[in-house]
């Protein structure tokens, strides 16, 4: 597109796509892309699972596209992305506990590709450690900005399961922060990890 062209608007850009527009679903692909492919990888953890998961994404997005009401599509693309990306991981699930967990050195490398804002790399590590449903949790809240209610509805699970998890994944990452950072809690009240 040359400098005198704008970008349809959202809700343009779906009509179009639901006309058949393949450019208005290429411009849909370009615009989400990069932000999908980052919540599939923070939900299934390695940069295989997340190319795969981020076409299953897609997928399911262009099938949906008739239900989207509305003009603001990155929340309503999120949900989609969670979902998908959740029930990815889970059918991966079939693997050895050490295959299907994180692996680090590919968050590392994804966190080492250019990018608007990197990730340090221990945080990365540290979010490799947690199970799926406590840094899928931590990653919405603390990364994509979502409230607790929010992440309720795009995981399917109560807010009070929500705030479990988050204060879960909170106490495994200090734990481990600690353990690798050789602190040990001031006080008795930090001490019940």
């Amino acid at each position: 597109m040359n400098a005198t062209q704008r970008t349809p608007d959202v809700s343009e850009l779906v009509r179009q796509a639901l006309a058949g527009s393949s450019t208005a679903r290429r411009l849909i692909v370009e615009q989400l892309s990069r932000r999908l492919r980052g919540i599939a990888l923070s939900i299934v953890g390695n940069s295989a699972d997340a190319e795969d998961a981020t076409q299953s994404i897609f997928l399911e997005l262009f099938q949906s596209l008739p239900s989207f009401k509305g003009d603001n599509l990155l929340p309503w693309a999120d949900s989609i992305a969670v979902r998908t990306a959740v029930r990815h991981a889970r059918s991966r699930r079939v693997r050895t506990a050490r295959d299907a967990s994180v692996d680090p050195e590919e968050l590392v490398a994804e966190a080492q590709a250019p990018a608007d804002h990197r990730v340090p790399r221990a945080i990365i590590e540290y979010l490799g450690e947690l199970p799926e449903t406590r840094r899928v949790a931590l990653v919405l809240r603390h990364v994509m900005g979502y409230s607790v209610e929010e992440i309720a509805e795009l995981t399917e699970v109560s807010p009070n399961t929500v705030k479990d998890r988050l204060h879960q994944a909170r106490m495994q990452v200090r734990k481990t922060l600690r353990r690798e950072l050789g602190l040990v809690p001031l006080g008795p009240r930090r001490n019940h990890e």
